[in-house]
């Protein structure tokens, strides 16, 4: 732990690390030491707890899964600048599995038509469930769009990051009057989903 506490890592901080993962206990002080030079390069603040979610985050994989990772997130367009910028903003888009990550750019920038570029901005989005979450209200949002209900400037933030009680505030109960219809709708695409999980497992 001295480690952390010479680069700047405050105690309250420390001891929140050792409840939630007591395994650190049992980290190379080496790889330990090189995990917080790396995350102190990419300008995480030491006094935040962000640099600790960081240090988790990078210390849970080995170099070449890091890197594996960094590939796939490339070959989506993303430079290795908006990679550090997307793990700085939230550290555990490194940390999901290569499938996950491959199916929510897939579903986001193939088959919606978002920009590669503006997930990389909100990238949070892979903490959510793809079927439970991202998908039935990028699908929503889609026939939103098509009615003219919505302008095409939505943030990802605004879609996927507010809570359910928000999103229904703000995307149908606000249009409750012009399409009583919506809740119904949106609990279809719900369904979908949840349907298409159950057939593929």
């Amino acid at each position: 732990m001295n480690i952390l506490r010479r680069n700047g890592v405050p105690g309250s901080n420390i001891v929140i690390m050792l409840l939630c993962q007591p395994r650190i206990l049992m980290f190379s002080s080496v790889r330990l030491k090189e995990v917080v030079e790396e995350v102190k390069r990419m300008g995480i603040d030491s006094s935040r707890m962000k640099f600790v979610e960081a240090t988790f985050a990078l210390r849970s994989m080995n170099k070449s899964t890091i890197e594996k990772k960094f590939d796939i997130y490339r070959r989506w367009g993303w430079s290795d600048q908006e990679i550090r910028e997307a793990f700085r903003k939230y550290p555990t888009c490194l940390t999901v599995s290569e499938d996950k990550l491959l199916a929510v750019m897939d579903f986001l920038v193939n088959k919606m038509g978002f920009d590669s570029t503006l997930v990389a901005k909100q990238s949070s989005i892979f903490h959510w469930s793809l079927e439970k979450k991202i998908v039935p209200r990028a699908l929503f949002a889609q026939e939103l769009l098509s009615r003219g209900l919505i302008n095409n400037g939505l943030k990802l933030s605004v879609l996927f990051d507010t809570s359910e009680k928000v999103f229904l505030r703000m995307f149908v109960n606000r249009h409750a009057n012009k399409a009583p219809e919506l809740l119904k709708l949106y609990e279809q695409k719900l369904n979908t989903t949840e349907k298409l999980k159950s057939e593929s497992t």
